[in-house]
């Protein structure tokens, strides 16, 4: 069980004007009036429950404490000060809401009533959401839960402090503590909206429809839906959609908790032969959104897949690819191994500008779909700025001599320089297998001033937290012999608190790593990482490098046999919280 007891050793507040001071021992305070009689309890704890969003509710925390046999009361005559706070969660892996706002535990102006802010614990409370993925993970860091919910019904508080109404209790001697028993309970998470977004789907196919209710974790999610032109497209009670002609209608989506609560959208229902832009942003529901963020200074790839209805796709197929931008121009198509393939357009945006990219049907396609009836697929690109080609300046006036540009080859034996390779034929380094599992090459930087990823990771504090985005071209030099070939992008620190062992394989078990599975194909390809412990492309520092130290990366790449090769290049690095 994760400890996320909460310590408060100043929420004692002076409520006597000639008193002005206020602390615990810890500030060396002492009550000024004392008291010849030691404060006592008619019971061990008191108890008190609150429903969340309920506003700031009150507990007197001198409920059951007498002195002499008397109700303990606090006046400007006999002040009492509350010291010592200490509130643990019994539940196991409830972080206690923080943040700017501070904790939603004070003192009340009198000093002696704990102020609840119950409105406070309206995200981490919740009735009837059933996620689990925080308190445990597999052997590759993806989250696996603990069979507790990550934001429980109820939380449960155990809260001790003490009472100083000025009694001595004697050298050595600690005041009498007590206990609040306290629980927050969730209450029922209402419907509050409606999402809906545009469905696009062809003839004679059917998908569902992309809706939920806001929040995603209300208690009753249940929707209704009903579409205006039902020659062209049906709905059924589970939301999902029948294309039957082409043509396009509008569906209007409705909670059944609150009716007055809806979303309307637009079905699309296209010919049986479709393309679809994969590499594009989608929301949370899986809705593309046409558009996506590129790296500067780093070629842009746009992977465009077919797909079919009643029929089969087969043979080689080609596209159609344009720019409405000057500083994105097509530079070349390679095929992604099936029947897909990647545009790569030359990138020349400065950060923030935009660029819109088109792809329609080439040739290939032998089914009844006519070419002019397949609808062209466009993305909206912005350049966001790319740190491996436009980093912040070296500490050392030499500056950096970590290989960003992919050109030097200086990896170790296993990868060398490709003067005439890459993209752009300006390039790139080229790693050739040894045999056996896994192909390790590292750029070894020891001067930390000259080490890129050391200035960017390996900071300590200042380092963790932040958030990057990983990208690389790369081609493989001959089709895969076996299996799957795996591209691992692995930042390892030499040293932190917990780190060890010797060597890089000792200091293993602290990196982490980013992955791809490379597509079957010895055309390039846009890979773009994915953290495996979150599954999307955002990874952050941890919070355990926490020392400054030198960084190094190694290109990790299984599957390959004794003398097959990878050739990288266009490498991106991009943070997503500067």
């Amino acid at each position: 069980m994760i400890n996320r007891s909460l310590k408060i050793t100043t929420l004692c507040v002076a409520v006597s004007a000639a008193a002005a001071g206020c602390g615990g021992p810890d500030e060396g305070y002492s009550n000024p009036l004392v008291s010849e009689n030691p404060v006592a309890f008619s019971t061990p704890s008191i108890d008190a429950a609150f429903n969340e969003q309920s506003g700031v509710q009150q507990v007197n925390l001198l409920e059951g404490a007498t002195v002499d046999g008397a109700q303990l009361t606090h006046s400007d005559d006999s002040p009492v000060y509350i010291r010592d706070m200490e509130f643990t969660p019994r539940n196991a892996n409830f972080e206690t809401p923080g943040g700017s706002a501070g904790s939603p535990f004070r003192l009340s102006s009198d000093g002696v009533h704990l102020d609840i802010d119950t409105d406070r614990f309206a995200q981490a409370l919740r009735m009837c959401d059933t996620t689990d993925d925080r308190g445990a993970t597999d052997a590759d860091g993806n989250p696996t839960g603990d069979g507790i919910r990550d934001f429980p019904t109820s939380i449960d508080y155990e809260v001790t402090y003490a009472i100083d109404n000025g009694y001595d209790p004697g050298p050595g001697q600690s005041l009498p503590t007590r206990t609040l028993n306290l629980t927050l309970n969730a209450i029922s998470d209402p419907v509050t909206g409606v999402q809906a977004f545009d469905v696009s789907l062809p003839a004679g196919g059917a998908t569902p429809m992309l809706s939920a209710t806001e929040p995603a974790f209300a208690c009753n999610p249940a929707l209704t839906y009903a579409i205006a032109n039902t020659s062209v497209a049906t709905v059924d009670d589970d939301g999902v959609i029948s294309g039957l002609v082409v043509g396009s209608t509008t569906i209007n989506v409705t909670s059944v908790e609150v009716p007055t609560l809806s979303a309307m959208a637009t079905v699309s229902v296209t010919p049986a032969f479709t393309l679809a832009i994969t590499n594009q942003d989608f929301n949370e529901l899986g809705a593309p959104l046409g558009t996506k963020s590129v790296p500067t200074c780093s070629a842009i790839g746009v992977s465009v897949e077919p797909s079919i209805i009643n029929d089969t796709l087969t043979g080689a197929y080609t596209y159609s690819w344009t720019s409405q931008s000057p500083s994105a121009s097509f530079g070349g198509e390679y095929s992604d191994g099936a029947f897909g393939a990647t545009g790569w357009f030359t990138n020349a945006l400065g950060i923030s500008e935009p660029a819109t990219l088109t792809v329609g049907y080439g040739s290939g396609y032998t089914g009844a779909t006519g070419p002019t009836d397949v609808e062209e697929q466009s993305v909206m690109v912005t350049a966001v700025r790319n740190h491996a080609c436009d980093p912040n300046a070296s500490p050392h006036p030499a500056g950096y001599v970590t290989d960003l540009g992919l050109n030097t080859g200086a990896w170790g034996p296993l990868a060398t320089a490709f003067p005439g390779g890459g993209l752009d034929g300006a390039g790139s380094v080229l790693i050739t297998a040894p045999g056996g599992d896994i192909t390790n090459v590292v750029q070894q930087v020891w001067n930390q001033n000259r080490n890129f990823h050391s200035q960017y990771y390996g900071r300590g504090a200042a380092s963790t937290g932040r958030t990057f985005r990983f990208s690389v071209w790369a081609r493989l030099g001959q089709l895969p012999s076996g299996g799957d070939v795996v591209l691992d992008h692995t930042l390892l620190p030499w040293a932190c608190t917990t780190c060890g062992g010797t060597g890089f394989p000792g200091r293993r078990p602290q990196s982490e790593s980013v992955t791809a599975t490379l597509k079957p194909t010895t055309g390039w390809q846009l890979v773009e990482f994915i953290n495996r412990s979150t599954g999307t492309a955002e990874w952050s520092v941890p919070e355990i490098w926490d020392l400054n130290t030198a960084m190094f990366l190694h290109w990790d790449v299984y599957g390959l046999a004794a003398g097959e090769t990878l050739e990288i290049d266009s490498y991106s690095v991009v943070e997503v919280t500067p």
